[in-house]
């Protein structure tokens, strides 16, 4: 499934949404909302899927920010409720897909397009890629729930620096503070892409329960979050697969998983 500004192929066990807004530094519109929403549902219902991958065409930017053209239009306090709903609920569900989500980020990710990329479980950067949150120097704060993303990722001093200066810092630093997980010289989407054939190897139902369980620990108190991790891991337990991994163990051989 495509459309004229997000283009999503299935390539090996990832499947790649791609905004394909070059000419505009691929900015964050109504359309690329819209595009990648149908992607992340495709992604939901894709069989044999180990990862979800986004990233921007060219090697420029990953995504320049929301779209000044359309969002400067936007005057109401509704009618900012209206248009802000839908990349808010993009980002919940990309962060809820039972798939690992990585963000191939092969040049700038600013504004809204680093808060995109910060609704990715994993985050990949090329050498030349430069991440900031300019909000301050347009007398905003980050508007689709990018802060609590963002001082979840790196930490709240961190996060403070990046959102009080506005800075767009490289990725080799990104990389130090935590909010990229690996910086790569060569193709950023190659790279994102060889992570996906190594979770094609894993426990669907194990990393659907790693992806859930981490982001309750950070949202849900300590106590509710423990319990739901035992349960949960109780669940795996007693799962087909787990059954399976110890057989393979045992026999000395690759697991088969069902996702059962």
């Amino acid at each position: 499934m495509s459309s004229d500004v997000v283009t999503t192929e299935r390539i090996g066990s990832a499947l790649v949404a791609t905004i394909d807004r070059e000419s505009s530094g691929n900015a964050i519109s109504r359309e690329v909302v819209a595009g990648l929403a149908a992607s992340v549902r495709e992604a939901e219902s894709a069989e044999g899927l180990a990862a979800f991958v986004v990233t921007g065409r060219g090697g420029k930017f990953f995504a320049a920010g929301g779209d000044l053209k359309q969002y400067r239009e936007i005057r109401t306090r509704s009618d900012l409720a209206d248009a802000f709903a839908h990349p808010r609920a993009l980002m919940d569900a990309m962060e809820a897909l039972p798939v690992p989500v990585i963000a191939a980020i092969n040049g700038y990710a600013l504004g809204g397009g680093a808060e995109l990329a910060l609704a990715a479980d994993l985050r990949i950067a090329s050498e030349n890629a430069r991440i900031g949150f300019p909000y301050v120097k347009l007398g905003l704060v980050a508007g689709w729930d990018g802060m609590e993303r963002l001082a979840r990722s790196c930490g709240y001093g961190h996060a403070m620096h990046l959102l009080l200066t506005g800075e767009a810092i490289g990725a080799a630093q990104a990389e130090r503070i935590g909010l990229v997980n690996e910086v790569v010289s060569g193709d950023v989407l190659e790279r994102a892409l060889s992570w996906a054939e190594r979770f094609s190897g894993y426990a669907p139902l194990a990393l659907h329960a790693t992806k859930t369980m981490l982001r309750r620990a950070f949202t849900d108190s300590a106590a509710s979050a423990r319990e739901e991790a035992r349960a949960r891991f109780a669940d795996l337990w007693v799962s087909e697969d787990h059954r399976e991994a110890e057989a393979a163990f045992v026999e000395k051989r690759r697991p088969r998983f069902r996702g059962r």
